[in-house]
């Protein structure tokens, strides 16, 4: 449930790349510091944006320092740990957990090493953010009851992760109603995005997937676009545009470069993409 909240970087100034590349190793960073090496893999762009988007929130300006990348041998500019990031890393790590947790649970047996390998930070994590950390329990068991009765109620499904997103950011950062509804269509975005993402793979393999349980076989992704276009296309696009809505309404005081883009441009790219059924992300190089 990853890879799908990232910035168009045709079409993003160089300043604003940079600074979202700062965030990025910056995240990178504050994992290395609190876990073992193999917790920065815990970094993606959708915490990236997250960990953005709550400094614009809090109004929280960050710092920017020159440190060596364990991975290239490089200096890079990163933004500096500080309270917030620290948090959006300990996020970062209690996300990939429960959704490896997730995908054990729907028979992809390989991601129990995920749960291995992370098990000990997990536990850090939730000693230090214990609401995320039952708010995320919670979460994923509803939706594990959900898809056990196959649920064909797509809002009720999309809810799991949409109000975790929503109940999260208001126990990281006090926040209003413009960022309550922000929050919430960005969760409820992202989980139809991987389920329109993963239709066809699900199908075949017997897999749970809200839009098979809704809508019906899918002999093919390209059919199952074709056939249910209008459905999707609402589906997608009602939750953008309310998300655009809440977003224009708010006050962007923090990296406005970097969310604008990725507002405007990053998921209006992902929405045309997988309704066209490409592939879930533009590889976008750091």
């Amino acid at each position: 449930m990853f890879g799908y909240v990232i910035p168009d970087k045709d079409n993003m100034l160089i300043k604003d790349f940079n600074v979202f590349q700062a965030y990025y190793c910056g995240l990178c960073k504050a994992l290395g510091k609190s876990g073992a090496p193999a917790t920065r893999l815990c970094t993606n762009y959708d915490t990236t944006f997250y960990n953005v988007l709550l400094h614009s929130v809090a109004g929280t300006p960050v710092t920017f320092e020159r440190k060596l990348c364990v991975f290239n041998g490089k200096k890079k500019t990163i933004v500096k740990t500080d309270d917030l990031t620290a948090k959006v890393a300990d996020v970062s790590v209690l996300l990939v957990y429960y959704n490896a947790d997730d995908d054990v649970h729907d028979g992809k047996k390989s991601r129990a090493f995920v749960k291995a390998v992370l098990f000990a930070r997990k536990r850090a994590a939730a000693r230090r953010l214990p609401f995320a950390d039952k708010l995320m329990k919670e979460s994923f068991a509803r939706l594990a009851e959900l898809e056990k009765r196959n649920s064909a109620d797509i809002d009720a499904v999309a809810d799991c992760f949409a109000s975790l997103m929503r109940d999260l950011t208001r126990g990281l950062v006090d926040t209003d109603d413009n960022v309550d509804v922000f929050t919430y269509n960005l969760g409820r975005l992202v989980y139809i995005f991987d389920a329109v993402d993963d239709v066809e793979k699900d199908a075949k393999k017997g897999r749970y997937n809200p839009l098979l349980a809704a809508y019906g076989t899918c002999e093919s992704k390209e059919e199952f676009l074709k056939k249910n276009a209008d459905e999707l296309d609402f589906l997608l696009n009602s939750s953008y545009n309310r998300l655009v809505g809440a977003y224009n309404a708010m006050n962007i005081v923090v990296g406005e470069g970097v969310l604008s883009n990725t507002v405007y441009l990053g998921l209006n790219m992902q929405i045309k993409r997988l309704l066209k059924g490409e592939k879930q992300c533009q590889v976008t190089r750091l």
